[in-house]
């Protein structure tokens, strides 16, 4: 199977003498003495031998090693400390120890000074498989297709979503009789489609118009008895208007709605053979039409064509720019629904103008889209510090203003932000959207004598760690208070009667569902020490919850079927501004 993966381009800028300087030389990974050796098995308690064991650790220890025979692994020279060892294999699912699925982060193994810790076991189940053939519209195999398994879950705003596995982004290609299989696959819920790579469709092709077939024919005709070297009729040009086709995109079994599509759910070792994909071959449309300003057609604008779908990861956008009489022409496109944008590329000093239209192409009737172009809106406000030991910053050119936009969609947003000594601020060049406001000032983090943001109000109404909705011709107006105080939540963890765990992971989340919200400062989870304590820096007063688990990864605080079972077992605690409270969270007992 082949695996998405992330791009980096890293640049190394070296020193002119040739030597690392120091500050820039990674730091020793730390050794001891202490090991940690087990055994890797498979479902039937069977040693499963060349299996891949990684441990890590919060000191920058990372080692792996390969199971031999009797499938036993074992790492010597550990410094003290919590560790993370995880086993995985081809077709088997990774597990890391303490975890009850697959991956999940476990408890850890807790290592003092010399310990040896020599019995883990850790057991990997073979993955499930998906397995079936994908057809033509014509039920004829394919070969050569690209075929991926989404898995299903809900997402924060309760809207039922489909993902990669956790496993990654991984796709298969269907083999010369059409057949494709997936294995590996984690215990869960499934959907199966076609993928594109994100590179739109190759190849369209359309159905010649009548006149085009009548000129052919009549030019066959000529060729064949006509003189050799002689005139023959001119080919007929292609109508502009003629229907162009391809296959679209499919989810199982033959859905081109991936919101619609049939699901699957298998367990561990699960084989489900016969999920065909049954591709249709459906008519495609483009977008046409002018970009206008005050004085007319506006050339050399550039713009975006967005896809909206509901599956984050099948959106892509597509960049160009209008012709130099302002007009513009997409490439073919699928149906489903679609923004297309302009932005003005303005020089220094002049303002952004922006237009933007929602499509829905439904046929193959190409859609005229006429965009105006507006001028871009302005926020201006004004900057609180409230302090108890700090002096305002002086220099409040270094606070740092970020529109992040929400919901998936490229608008080009040329947002620039100055301020006046007053503390007065303006954000000019604001496209309308639902943003992520982000800001903060320079210096130490927050709970360590810097400054946190206790509050935005937005005409009126606080809009503090909640999403904000720009709408277009709105010129809003903003304040935002910054503080040198926060609240923080310490204690212990204590099970049953008294034991003290650190095998957990504590959850904070708010109790006001509208908070759940991804990138919430309010949403966090810590591991508590040796000794079970934990420590949340940095939040907002408000009313919370506080669980326990053994169970986590980070995509669950961006899950609200994840957050509904942490809030399930939950204990209320609630913090005031600037509180330091210590609160002791006791689970399996009174």
């Amino acid at each position: 199977m082949i695996r998405l993966s992330a791009l980096a381009s890293v640049v190394v800028v070296l020193a002119t003498t040739g030597q690392t300087p120091a500050r820039d030389r990674a730091a020793e990974v730390p050794v001891g003495t202490g090991a940690i050796a087990g055994v890797v098995r498979d479902a039937d308690a069977q040693p499963l031998r060349r299996a891949s064991v990684t441990v890590t650790g919060d000191m920058r220890v990372e080692r792996r090693v390969i199971t031999g025979d009797d499938g036993r692994f074992e790492f010597d020279d550990l410094p003290a400390g919590r560790f993370s060892v995880a086993a995985e294999k081809p077709a088997y699912p990774s597990m890391t120890y303490g975890a009850k699925r697959p991956g999940r982060a476990g408890s850890g193994v807790l290592l003092a000074d010399g310990q040896r810790v020599t019995n883990l076991v850790l057991t990997l189940a073979r993955g499930a498989v998906l397995s079936g053939t994908v057809f033509d519209d014509r039920g004829q195999p394919m070969p050569e297709q690209n075929v991926m398994a989404y898995e299903v879950r809900t997402s924060l705003t309760g809207e039922r979503v489909l993902d990669f596995p956790f496993t990654g982004g991984e796709w298969v290609t269907t083999d010369d009789r059409g057949q494709y299989r997936i294995y590996g696959l984690p215990p869960g819920e499934y959907t199966v489609g076609t993928y594109w790579a994100f590179h739109g469709l190759p190849s369209e092709a359309r159905v010649p118009a009548d006149a085009e077939t009548r000129a052919a024919v009549q030019a066959a005709s000529q060729s064949s008895s006509a003189v050799p070297g002689g005139p023959i009729g001119a080919p007929q040009p292609a109508s502009p208007d003629a229907a162009h086709y391809n296959y679209s995109p499919v989810y199982y079994p033959d859905a081109t709605d991936p919101m619609a599509a049939a699901t699957v759910t298998v367990k561990s070792g699960e084989e489900r053979d016969g999920i065909d994909l049954h591709m249709r071959l459906i008519a495609l449309s483009r977008i046409e039409g002018t970009v206008v300003g005050p004085a007319g057609p506006v050339p050399n604008v550039g713009m975006v064509l967005d896809r909206r779908s509901r599956v984050t990861a099948l959106n892509s956008a597509t960049f160009w720019g209008t012709r130099p009489d302002g007009t513009f022409t997409t490439a073919s496109q699928t149906p489903g629904d679609y923004t297309i944008m302009a932005a003005t590329r303005p020089a220094a000093g002049e303002q952004p103008m922006w237009a933007s239209s929602d499509v829905t192409i439904a046929g193959s009737d190409p859609i005229n889209v006429t965009l105006v172009l507006q001028p871009a809106m302005t926020i201006a406000g004004r900057l609180v510090f409230e302090s108890a030991t700090l002096a305002a910053p002086k220099n409040l050119s270094a606070v740092r203003f970020i529109l992040q936009g929400l919901g998936g969609r490229a608008m080009p947003n040329a947002a620039r932000t100055t301020f006046d000594e007053a503390g007065g601020f303006s954000i000019t060049g604001v496209t309308p959207g639902r943003f992520r406001f982000i800001t903060s000032v320079p210096g130490a983090a927050a709970g360590q004598g810097g400054w946190s943001i206790k509050s935005v109000i937005l005409d009126g109404q606080d809009v503090t760690d909640l999403p904000l909705e720009i709408s277009a011709g709105r010129s809003p107006s903003m304040t935002v208070t910054f503080t040198d105080q926060s609240s923080e939540l310490s204690g212990r963890l204590i099970v049953g009667a008294g034991d003290v765990a650190s095998d957990y992971f504590i959850v904070l989340l708010p109790a006001d569902r509208d908070y759940w919200v991804s990138g919430s400062r309010r949403i966090a989870s810590a591991r508590p020490d040796q000794a079970g304590n934990y420590l949340f820096r940095g939040l907002p007063p408000g009313q919370y919850r506080l669980a326990a688990t053994t169970d986590l990864v980070p995509r669950d605080l961006q899950s609200v079927e994840a957050l509904e079972q942490l809030a399930a077992q939950s204990t209320p605690v609630t913090l005031g501004f600037g509180e330091k409270k210590s609160f002791d969270l006791r689970i399996g007992g009174r």
